[in-house]
């Protein structure tokens, strides 16, 4: 691996395998000054996780994939001491969430990204931007077992012990992460934070075709179920079972 600075003058040539690359970016960060620019080249043994560069104390400029080798623009934001102690992951994971009342929720699901990429949805976020549906585009922190385990909803299943603790509900808008959360205006979050989330969002039902158009779509729910809440919960999710069977929906 070559370390150059912003120039494109070598700093040092140090060879690392995938298992070490976090230990190499602890000895990194220890000789840095928070704000200091340096450019990784990057040639590794497998996959490399994006997320390791931001758990490691560094905020990512660009990732660019070039002859098996990766280039990564990265700046120094945080010291050694404040990095999180090295942790191990499990396919059952906790994300935080914002439920009713802007509560902090855990929300359980099965793991379908690489390790340590929560720590760079922001960066994925302004690089790739959002689906109509207010997913990420192109998410490339997604393995591919993770595509299968959500393109029919597996990866939701633990959900279920949510909905049992009463943090979500059967039917209603999805819990969202601070990162996408902050995607829509902010008159809008204090109606959303109103309301418990649920496991089956009404965008499955009305299939938005732009992020206005998925937040005229919550916006309609929260309308029709302040009118009745029983009947709207079952009319929705009546419409869900036959869009899956009949229209071929899929998550995203």
């Amino acid at each position: 691996m070559f370390i150059l600075d912003k120039k494109g003058k070598i700093m040092s040539i140090i060879y690392c395998s995938s298992s070490n690359i976090g230990k190499l970016l602890k000895e990194i960060n220890v000789g840095l000054n928070i704000g200091d620019e340096i450019e990784l080249k990057i040639q590794l043994d497998k996959v490399l996780y994006y997320g390791y560069f931001a758990y490691y104390g560094f905020k990512v400029q660009s990732i660019i994939e070039e002859n098996m080798k990766t280039i990564v623009d990265i700046i120094k934001y945080t010291s050694v001491e404040e990095l999180i102690e090295d942790k191990k992951y499990s396919w059952l994971i906790k994300l935080p969430r914002t439920g009713k009342g802007a509560k902090r929720i855990f929300v359980y699901k099965l793991r379908t990204m690489q390790p340590y990429s929560e720590y760079i949805q922001d960066y994925v976020v302004q690089k790739n931007g959002l689906n109509d549906d207010g997913t990420i585009r192109d998410d490339f922190r997604i393995t591919r077992v993770g595509k299968f385990l959500r393109k029919y909803w597996l990866d939701e299943l633990p959900m279920l012990i949510n909905f049992v603790k009463g943090d979500l509900k059967f039917m209603g808008v999805r819990p969202l992460s601070d990162t996408m959360l902050n995607k829509y205006p902010e008159d809008f979050v204090q109606i959303r934070n109103m309301y418990k989330p649920g496991l089956i969002p009404p965008y499955y039902i009305d299939n938005p075709d732009s992020f206005e158009g998925l937040i005229e779509s919550e916006k309609r729910y929260f309308e029709k179920y302040d009118k009745n809440k029983i009947i709207t919960d079952i009319v929705y999710f009546y419409k869900f079972i036959h869009r899956v069977f009949f229209g071929g929906i899929r998550s995203s």
